[in-house]
């Protein structure tokens, strides 16, 4: 019997979140039973100090060593994931694959830790792996340390997988029962990191001058800016006009007593938020970057807004009080993202990547 390839699995021990989801999603699909994945659990980081990052890459070039792995799967660019590069080029592993879920080339922020991340430290990290991949086309044309890599090595798109979770086995009512909200009222849900970058202030501001009454607001996911919802939304949140939840381990059964998944991002590559939320069958207002309009068509499967718009929010939600317009953007965005993203579309690609 021929011997099962070993991949060592870079593994941030996320409690949540999109590469936790990714990393629990290889390993229980079909390639689970294809190859033996281990996981090289990073606890903790090193900071830019280069005595720490020297010691950091011995560290864990010593753990790849011990597993004596044919791949060593890396998720991420940024600083982490050069770091992480680096120990397997320099460890006993075959071949370094680099996923690339996000890079401060689509971060809006303009700092010099911007600038040292996009210009020295992601090229580097691209130019080392053996195999790169993005999980969105935008990601191909927007991130500039993508032409680095060395000839051969970029492998295009490997989108993220559609969650493929079963709608009717889905408990309805719990959300609604659970916050008082009458059946009539229309439930608009964000979920996701609640931080400046996913536009939640355009957020706040698009409902304190939304007032009509038929629609209730529940943000889900932990960060700085609930707090913001909480002291700029403090008379909302009276009326239980506002829900700020914090995290939620039942975000499937909150999301199916969602009618419109509301994504104010500022960048995004392949979300599995908005991807979770079209299973669902959410209606989906989304800002027009990165991936997100590989996932909905606008006026076709959703409705694609301009990101930091306040009025086109608003537009959008006035828009989507039509409940018919709301089942047919559902039923099209669900048979669509269930086809172009299938297992045999991704993890296929995924398993091509790790066979070669």
């Amino acid at each position: 019997m021929e011997k099962k390839k070993k991949i060592l699995l870079h593994d941030i021990q996320y409690t949540n979140g999109g590469p936790k989801t990714v990393l629990n999603g290889i390993v229980s699909s079909y390639l689970g039973s294809k190859y033996d994945f281990v996981r090289v659990c990073q606890s903790g980081g090193c900071g830019f100090n280069p005595i720490k990052a020297i010691r950091f890459i011995w560290h864990y070039k010593r753990l790849i060593d011990a597993e004596n792995a044919d791949v060593f799967y890396v998720c991420g660019l940024q600083y982490t994931g050069l770091l992480m590069t680096l120990a397997g080029k320099l460890s006993n592993v075959k071949k370094v694959v680099l996923s690339v879920h996000g890079s401060d080339w689509d971060n809006p922020d303009g700092t010099f830790r911007k600038w040292v991340l996009m210009h020295i430290v992601e090229p580097v990290e691209v130019k080392l792996a053996d195999a790169v991949f993005t999980v969105c086309a935008a990601a191909q044309r927007t991130i500039g340390a993508l032409k680095f890599a060395r000839k051969g090595c970029n492998c295009g798109v490997v989108y993220n997988t559609f969650p493929n979770i079963d709608y009717e086995r889905i408990e309805s009512g719990k959300l609604r029962k659970e916050l008082g909200i009458p059946e009539e009222k229309i439930v608009v849900t964000s979920v996701g990191r609640v931080v400046r970058a996913k536009g939640h202030e355009y957020a706040i501001e698009a409902i304190k001058q939304f007032t009509d009454p038929d629609y209730v607001f529940v943000v889900v996911g932990d960060g700085p800016y609930t707090e913001e919802y909480k002291k700029e939304l403090v008379n909302e949140i009276a009326a239980k006009r506002v829900f700020v939840l914090g995290s939620r381990p039942d975000v499937k059964e909150i999301l199916k007593d969602t009618d419109i998944f509301l994504f104010t991002t500022l960048n995004e590559n392949h979300s599995l938020a908005l991807m979770e939320a079209v299973n669902m069958h959410c209606a989906a207002i989304v800002t027009n970057v990165g991936g997100n309009p590989e996932i909905i068509r606008d006026s076709e499967t959703g409705i694609l807004i301009q990101r930091q718009n306040v009025d086109a929010v608003i537009s959008a939600l006035l828009k989507l009080k039509n409940k018919s317009l709301r089942m047919n953007y559902t039923q099209r965005a669900y048979s669509d993202c269930r086809e172009r993203f299938s297992i045999e579309n991704t993890y296929g690609k995924l398993d091509k990547i790790f066979s070669d």
